[in-house]
This record gives C-alpha cells, sequence and structure tokens, in this order.
C-alpha cells in the first residue's frame, strides 16, 4: 500500500482512498498492539498472585495438623504400600484382586491401621481399647474369610473330611465375628454361612469353575474373536472360531503342551533350594495354612465382645 501511494502516475481518488485505507489499517494496528500489551500486563499480574497464592497454600499445608489431615487417606497410604489401591472403574472400592491381597496380608495391615489410629488426636476419637479391638475383630474376619475361600475353591474329588470339618469351624467363626461386629448379613454372606459347605459336601467340591475362571473365558473369547471379526465369509469365519476352540478344549494337544514345556525348562543340577520358587512358594503355602489355623483356634475360644456402633455427631 505504501508503494503504491509512491507511485506519481496514481489518480487521486486512488491515492485518496489509499491513503483513507493505510490510515485505517494503521489505526487498528495500534488498537491491537495496545490490546496485547494490556493482555500481557494482566497475565503477569494473574502469575504473581498464583504465585503468591500457592505460597500462602503451602503456608497452610505445612501448619496443618493430624486432627485436620483426613485419616482415610493415611488409610489408602497404608493400603498403596501393599500394592492394594481403590480402582476408579470400580467406584472408588477395592476390586476383587485388592480384596483378596488384603484378607491374605490382613495380619500385616490392620496392625499398622492400629498403630496410626493410636497416634491420631480428635475430639470425637474413639477410646484406644476401642481401637484395638475393632481393629482385632476385622482382621480375624480378613483371616477367616481367606481359610473359608481357600477351602471353597477346592476342586472335584479333592475336598477330604478334614476339609469339610475346617470349613464348617471356619463359617461358624465367620457368623460369630459377624455378629461382634455388627455387620448386615447381605445376599452374598447368607450363601456363605448357610449354603457354601452343603454345596461342597453335594458335589465334593465346587471350586472347578469360579468367577475368575469365568473371566479367563471371556478373555479367551475375545482373543479368539480379535483373530477371525476381520473375515468376510460367515461360514468360514464360523468355522475358524470353533477349529479354534477345539484346539484349545483338547485334553491331549493340552497334554502334549504341557509335555513339550517341561522338556523346554531348563534344569538346574545345583540349584540353591532358597531360590527356588517352587519350593518357595509350598513353603509360603504351609505358612499361611499354619496362620489360617492358628487364628481358627483362637477365634473358636470366642474371645471377643460385641463392638458398640459407633456413632457420629451431627454436625
Amino acid at each position: 500500500m505504501t508503494a503504491d501511494l509512491r507511485n506519481r502516475a496514481l489518480p487521486s481518488e486512488n491515492r485518496a482512498y489509499l491513503s483513507t485505507e493505510k490510515k485505517r489499517a494503521e489505526d487498528e494496528i495500534a488498537r491491537l498492539v495496545g490490546r496485547r500489551k494490556q493482555l500481557e500486563a494482566a497475565v503477569s499480574l494473574k502469575k504473581k498472585h498464583v504465585t503468591e497464592k500457592k505460597k500462602d497454600l503451602q503456608k497452610i499445608q505445612g501448619e496443618k495438623t493430624k486432627i485436620n489431615t483426613p485419616v482415610s487417606a493415611e488409610i489408602e497410604n497404608i493400603l498403596l504400600q501393599h500394592n492394594i489401591s481403590a480402582a476408579a472403574y470400580h467406584g472408588g472400592k477395592l476390586n476383587g484382586v485388592d480384596c483378596r491381597e488384603l484378607i491374605r496380608l490382613a495380619k500385616q495391615i490392620f496392625p499398622l491401621f492400629q498403630a496410626y489410629l493410636l497416634t491420631t488426636e480428635h475430639p470425637d476419637r474413639c477410646c484406644n481399647d476401642v481401637i484395638i479391638q475393632t481393629c482385632q475383630v476385622h482382621c480375624d474376619i480378613c483371616v477367616t474369610l481367606d481359610l473359608i475361600s481357600s477351602k471353597i475353591r477346592l476342586k472335584n474329588q479333592v475336598p477330604e473330611q478334614e476339609d469339610y470339618e475346617t470349613l464348617e469351624k471356619a463359617l461358624n467363626n465367620l457368623d460369630y465375628l459377624w455378629k461382634v461386629a455388627g455387620l448386615s448379613y447381605t445376599p452374598k454372606v447368607h450363601s456363605v454361612l448357610v449354603h457354601a459347605l452343603d454345596q461342597m459336601k453335594t458335589l465334593q467340591g465346587i471350586g472347578d469353575m469360579l468367577e475368575d475362571d469365568v473371566e479367563h473365558i471371556h478373555q479367551i473369547a475375545a482373543r479368539i474373536e480379535s483373530r477371525t471379526s476381520r473375515m468376510k465369509n460367515k461360514a468360514q469365519q464360523a468355522f475358524v472360531h470353533s477349529k479354534i476352540e477345539a484346539i484349545q478344549n483338547s485334553q491331549d494337544i493340552a497334554v502334549k503342551l504341557e509335555a513339550s514345556q517341561l522338556q523346554a525348562k531348563r534344569q538346574f543340577k545345583r540349584r540353591n533350594p532358597e531360590l527356588d520358587s517352587e519350593l518357595k512358594n509350598k513353603k509360603l503355602k504351609i505358612e499361611r495354612d499354619s496362620s489360617r489355623l492358628e487364628t481358627l483356634e483362637i477365634v473358636e475360644n470366642k474371645p471377643h465382645s460385641n463392638l458398640n456402633p459407633i456413632k457420629f455427631k451431627s454436625k
């Protein structure tokens, strides 16, 4: 536009029009530059305010005491130390895998809960005896559930008379502990307490098809579906699908695969027994079974008294 205005042969009408447009463009540029400076100044001021507020927040957090810190947050931190965390997709609750870990490690985790709760201070805090008794009762509930689940998971023809007797004692202990803790009897708890032992005796073991087995079958079906879903010929797709299922369900193929894996497995002649995973797992299982039976004998003597229901003060 400036170059055109320098042209001496430019008609006066065009020169006037270009001068007007140039003046308007320069004014618009000046306005935008001024607006940009205002925004930059506002951003700088906001950053300064954010920095000050962060310092104030850090000061408040540093001055917080245990009375202001949520107890549940520290409880979750203790669970995280044992790789147990609430799943967001599960409504913020523990899923099945985490629940199994909790009952498996109950004797390690609940003393940590108890030690932390005894150090907290709050006007509505329970007395030390109530905290200790509550932690012990719920620890025994978890260990008893662990024992019950280990017996219910036994497959057909595996349970012996001793297993039935141990399960019956554990169910009686769970019923006693459930009443002591003042917990409600949900349909699942009722089915375990009343029907699990009878079904196990009738079928001589009911651990052949459990919830995790069904989940495993769903995963297998999904893998087969992913292999055949892109086939355009539906008849061929159904044939291949059934063929893959037949191969996976064949007992002869399973036996040969297991034999092949055993042959391909390395054999260590002078292996340290402490590093052998099979021996280590057997040792851990023996220790875990011993711990379960120890709790079973203790709870049989009914050492707990009924817990008082916790009453929360209305705000």
